[in-house]
Formats: C-alpha cells, sequence, structure tokens
C-alpha cells in the first residue's frame, strides 16, 4: 500500500514536472518571439503599425474652366462620388477572405434590390489589383448618395473599399463646340508608358481631344496629400497633429477665342444631318471666332459611368458618319473653284494677266485639249477675269492653268498655308496637299499613274488638291487683308484661379502672304463681284449694310454623286474683320447650299458688333 502511494506520488510529481517544463517551454518561446517582434523587427512593425493607423489621401486638383472669349462658361466640372478599392490592402488578404469580400461585393442591393456592383467589373479591377500596389481603382463610377451611404455603413466588412470624390467634366451647352473643346476620359495603359504622361498614374484623367488636350497639363493644376487616422475598418477618424498637408492647386482656367454666339449661329445655320465644316475666325489676329464640325458630338458621354460611357462610345464609335473626327480642321476636301483665287493670283503675280485680260478661246461649254475635250459647268462666253471669278468659268482657268503650270500655281498657293498645317491649337490638324509632277508621280506610284501636262485643267480649277476648311478660311482672309497669314489659335487667355492672367497668345505671323498691290486689288475685285453683282454665284452671302466678298466652289468627290458645297466669304471686304468658310458633303453647288450659312454667321458677328458699339456710345 506504502508503495502504490509513493509510485502514485512520483507520477503526479512527474507529470506537474512535465506540464511545468511545458509552461516554460511555451513562455520561453512567447519571450524570444516578443523580443524578436519588439527589437528585431520593431522598425518594420512599427511602419507597419502605422500604415494602419495612418492614411495618405490624395487631394486631386481641380481642372481649370474653359470661357468663350466674353467670360460665358463653356466647360465646368462636378462633383462625382466613386467606389474604388485599394489594391495594396486587397492583395495583402488571404485568397478565401478576397473571395468572401469579392461574393459580398456582388451581392450588394440598394432599397429597390438592384445590385449596386457590377460583377464583371469588380472582377476586372480585383485582377487588375494583383499586379497594381498603389492608387485604387474604380469599381463603381457616379455613385448615388444612396449607394455611397450603404457601402459607408457596412465598411466593417468591406476592408480595402471605399468611396472617393472627384469632379467631372460638365459641358452645359451639349454638343455646342465640342470638337474644339474635346473631352476627358482615365489615361489609358499606353498613354502611362509615354514620356508626355510621366507624371500621371494609373485612375487619372487626362485631356483626350481638342482643347482638352492641347492644354491638358495647363487645366490639370498640382495634386494636394493630406493623413488622416483610420480604424479597424479603415474609417477615417480625425487628423494626425504633426503630419503636414498639402492643398491642391487648381489648374489655369482658359479664356478662349470662340465668341458663343456666334458659335450658336454657325450650328444653327449648319443642317444637323449633313457632314461638313465651319470656321470663322479673324484674318487680322488668327483669332478663331466659331468652329463646327458635323455630325456633332456630346462630350459629356465620356463623363458617364463605365457602362453608359460604353454604350455612348460604341455608337459613335461604329458611326459611318465618323462624328468623333473634327472636320474643321482634320478633313481633307478638293478645294473646288475657291481655288481660281489661287490660280487667279499667281497669274496676275506673274503679269500673264491683269483684271480685264481675255483669253484665247471663249467658253462655249467646254475646252479641248488634244483628244480630250473638258467641260465647263455652263456657257459663258468670252469673259475677263475678274467677271471669270464672278462666273466661276472652267474654260478660262483650264487656259491659264495651262499657261501657268503647276509650279508657279502652287508656289502662290504657298504664301498663304496651303499644303502645310498652320498650327492650330488643337490636336489633329491635316496639311492637306497642293500636287505637282514628283509629288503626284510619288503618290501614284502604286496604281502606274503618271504626270501628265493635261492634269493641270483639273487642277487649275481645285479639282485634286486637298485642304482642310480651316486652311480655305485662312486663305480667304489673309488674301483680303493683304497683310500676311496668322495662326489661328483658340487660347486667348490663360488665368489662374484668382482670375489673373498667367498668360496670353500674341498674334503670330507665319507666312508673308505677299503679292503686289494690283494682285491685291484684282482679286478682290473678283471676291467683291462674287457676292454683290447680280449675277454673282455667291449673292446669297450679301449683307444690306457690310460689303461682303467671297467665292464659291462644287467639289467633284465621286462620279453620279452630288458635288461638296464650298463657300468662303470675308467682310468687310476692304478691311476683313472676319472670314469665314463652309463646306457640305455631297449637298451640291457651293452658292446655293453654303453662301446662306456664310450670310447667317457674318449677320450674327455684325449685328453684335452694332450692338456692342451702341451700348459704347450711350454710355
Amino acid at each position: 500500500m506504502h508503495n502504490r502511494s509513493q509510485n502514485e506520488l512520483q507520477s503526479r510529481n512527474l507529470k506537474s514536472l512535465v506540464f511545468m517544463a511545458a509552461v516554460a517551454f511555451v513562455f520561453s518561446c512567447l519571450s524570444v518571439r516578443l523580443l524578436y517582434l519588439q527589437y528585431v523587427r520593431y522598425e518594420k512593425n512599427f511602419q507597419s503599425s502605422e500604415d494602419n493607423r495612418l492614411r495618405r489621401i490624395v487631394l486631386k486638383a481641380e481642372r481649370g474652366l474653359i470661357y468663350d472669349r466674353n467670360g460665358t462658361l463653356l466647360v465646368g466640372n462636378r462633383p462625382s462620388y466613386q467606389i474604388v478599392i485599394k489594391p495594396g490592402e486587397i492583395r495583402k488578404m488571404k485568397p478565401e477572405a478576397k473571395a468572401e469580400l469579392l461574393k459580398r461585393l456582388i451581392h450588394m442591393k440598394d432599397s429597390q434590390g438592384e445590385a449596386i456592383f457590377d460583377s464583371a467589373v469588380i472582377d476586372t479591377m480585383f485582377q487588375r489589383s494583383s499586379w497594381k500596389s498603389h492608387g485604387t481603382l474604380r469599381i463603381l463610377e457616379d455613385a448615388s448618395e444612396e449607394q455611397v451611404s450603404i457601402v459607408r455603413e457596412r465598411s466593417f466588412e468591406l476592408p480595402g473599399v471605399t468611396s472617393t470624390v472627384e469632379s467631372r467634366r460638365s459641358y452645359p451647352y451639349g454638343t455646342l463646340a465640342a470638337h474644339l473643346l474635346g473631352y476627358t476620359g482615365e489615361i489609358s495603359d499606353d498613354q502611362l508608358e509615354l514620356p508626355e504622361y510621366a507624371g500621371y498614374s494609373s485612375g487619372d484623367r487626362v485631356g483626350q481631344k481638342g482643347l482638352e488636350k492641347q492644354y491638358d497639363g495647363e487645366f490639370r493644376g498640382e495634386d494636394g496629400v493630406k493623413y488622416v487616422q483610420v480604424d479597424a475598418y479603415g474609417r477615417e477618424v480625425g487628423t494626425i497633429d504633426g503630419m503636414q498637408n498639402v492643398p491642391s492647386v487648381p489648374g489655369y482656367g482658359m479664356v478662349t477665342t470662340i465668341d458663343l454666339d456666334i458659335q450658336k449661329v454657325a450650328e444653327e445655320a449648319f443642317p444637323d444631318s449633313v457632314r461638313g465644316a465651319v470656321v470663322a475666325l479673324d484674318p487680322r489676329t488668327g483669332e478663331i471666332l466659331a468652329m463646327v464640325s458635323s455630325p456633332r458630338l456630346d462630350p459629356n458621354i465620356f463623363s458617364l459611368k463605365r457602362r453608359e460611357r460604353n454604350k455612348g462610345w460604341a455608337k459613335v464609335a461604329l458611326d459611318s458618319t465618323r462624328p468623333l473626327m473634327n472636320r474643321a480642321v482634320a478633313g481633307v476636301y478638293p478645294p473646288a473653284s475657291v481655288f481660281k483665287l489661287v490660280t487667279s493670283g499667281a497669274g496676275l503675280e506673274h503679269q500673264l494677266v491683269t483684271g480685264h485680260t481675255h483669253m484665247p478661246k471663249g467658253c462655249t461649254g467646254g475646252f479641248a485639249f488634244g483628244a480630250r475635250y473638258q467641260k465647263c459647268w455652263g456657257t459663258h462666253g468670252n469673259l475677263d477675269l475678274v467677271n471669270a471669278l464672278r462666273l466661276s468659268c472652267d474654260v478660262y482657268y483650264y487656259q491659264l492653268g495651262l499657261m501657268l503650270g503647276m509650279e508657279r500655281i502652287n508656289e502662290f498657293g504657298n504664301r498663304f498655308g496651303l499644303g502645310h498645317k498652320l498650327g492650330v491649337d488643337i490636336p489633329g490638324e491635316k496639311t492637306g496637299w497642293l500636287p505637282d509632277s514628283v509629288s503626284f508621280n510619288a503618290r501614284n506610284k502604286g496604281n502606274g499613274w503618271r504626270w501628265a501636262r493635261g492634269l493641270i485643267l483639273n487642277l487649275s480649277i481645285g479639282q485634286g488638291q486637298l485642304v482642310t476648311p480651316l486652311q480655305e478660311a485662312v486663305l480667304a482672309g489673309s488674301i483680303a487683308t493683304g497683310k500676311g497669314v496668322y495662326r489661328p489659335h483658340l487660347m486667348k487667355e490663360l488665368r489662374d484661379v484668382n482670375g489673373n492672367v498667367v498668360g496670353h497668345y500674341i498674334p503670330e505671323k507665319i507666312f508673308e502672304g505677299n503679292m503686289s498691290e494690283s494682285t491685291h486689288k484684282t482679286l478682290l475685285a473678283g471676291m467683291d463681284s462674287v457676292v454683290n453683282h447680280p449675277g454673282g454665284t455667291g449673292k446669297r452671302a450679301a449683307l444690306p449694310d457690310v460689303r461682303v466678298g467671297g467665292k464659291s466652289g462644287s467639289g467633284e468627290w465621286k462620279k453620279g454623286e452630288k458635288t461638296h458645297a464650298w463657300f468662303v466669304a470675308v467682310a468687310p471686304l476692304y478691311d476683313p474683320e472676319i472670314a469665314v468658310a463652309v463646306i457640305q458633303e455631297a449637298q451640291g453647288g457651293g452658292g446655293a447650299k453654303s453662301a446662306p450659312v456664310c450670310h447667317k454667321v457674318l449677320e450674327a458677328y455684325f449685328a453684335k458688333k452694332h450692338a456692342k458699339d451702341s451700348s459704347e456710345v450711350q454710355k
């Protein structure tokens, strides 16, 4: 019995020793771990703790606003709530936790029982978070107040998900001036690779077209930063003393050269169902007063939610009428009979003709050149140069073109910017083309076509060259002023958020546009006759109290189709303040179709000027 009790005692003592040893071992491990965490891993753990406690929030700068020349707002900003995920936090999650978060977001509904998030968008952004470590990824754009409040209320079960507010562009006039203003969009991965976007991050919104793109750096401003304290669920609970916050600096605003009233009239005058363009500018400075491209485009679609934006984008991108193209600067067309101003100028400069010169053969409806018979649009008889311009007689210019040759004709056109980019301050401008034997052969080598002298017949009347509506407006305006070609531009002033002018455009002469005084007077007489003679092709552009000059054109482009309708106009003719070019694709005669559009634009300009002058006199 004694031995049994002794054995039990020894057994209990042994168990106690084992238990105590186990306890000692556990505490030893904990102590070692504690020492390791406190001393070896101190810096890293402290930083991790601070990262969980602190949050660095980028304060996006307000994008600069855009105004017309009179201070009317053309482009503004509106607040937009975004629901975003933080890739850095998502990457730290265990697979099962990430899957659970994904499931919660997909099944989250609003008060109407509608799903808040698009499962495809969430899945895409979660995949992107696996290789993106900084910034945020949007899973819901333009969220409603209800959607934001639901996410905030459930933030404790949505780690790595938060809401932010940013500004989106607002275009209060919709399609008005849309092509020149442009639009913004989220920066693409391809753009991030380019050197000009070195300071940008994924998710930033940048200018994609028009002025928004050209002056993106000026509009963008400088982002700021603030540091806040967050709780275990990532909710902000206060600011951090001692942390220096940096406020954002709004971008520069722009006062453009556009006159909203004239822009409205130009858009209303141009048929909405017709493709084409209108450009109105001041030839003395290059300031663009109005620019229309049709079909029109509403840039507000690029500031909508992703799904709606994608639908809008698909609609315009697949539209065969190509509404995304700014035809005013990127549309290239044969200049048609407007080019007769150039052929006339070359003949006058080389003293082969005067305003009273008649050609050897009168117009009987066509002109024989070798075995070829080139028709005229009418039968005009024996004309001098001024009347040939008035009636736009092809036969007269066939003969003048053969006398000159294309090199001399093109040289005169080059004086006024044809065949060159004019350097307008929006992207996408095309150069156009003035063909000669060398460029023609190079361009048509693949077709096996070769230059022949007979081509001059077509080229002398503007059938074969390529010009933009902007070039045609500049041509007409600079011929009329006789004082050179000024770079067309849309930026008038840049201003900071307080309204202080920080930059302004200085008019720049880019071509001398030189010609003799006699050449200048004769070309003005021809443009005068086109509009103000009872038989002129452009009489629909005339104004009762202001002398208008112009030139019509009907550009052939496809056999059997109606011609492109051109008209250019300047006023007052002998002291020009405004030049207008209008083209309507496949609409027929320029004098019948496009001259009335010029008339309305000129009428609006001088009515506004008269009203302004009257008010200043009354003061």
